[in-house]
């Protein structure tokens, strides 16, 4: 799950869920900086300064084998 943040008020934009799953927590976490450096490069610069923003995301096992 990827969220977009603002340092500036505290508050995050509902999370986007992955349809894909990931054999690991490596390939996750690229997936999820790729991801939140595509949604900062197409945003307003002055926005994402002003607001302070960034992304987070966490990487979770849904089941084991």
């Amino acid at each position: 799950m990827l969220s977009l943040c603002s340092f500036v008020t505290g508050e995050c934009k509902d999370p986007v869920k992955y349809k894909e799953t990931f054999d690991t927590w490596k390939e996750c976490a690229i997936v999820a900086l790729d991801t939140s450096i595509q949604y900062l490069e197409l945003m307003n610069t002055d926005t994402v300064n002003e607001l302070q923003l960034s992304t987070q995301y966490t990487c979770r096992q849904d089941k084991t084998i």
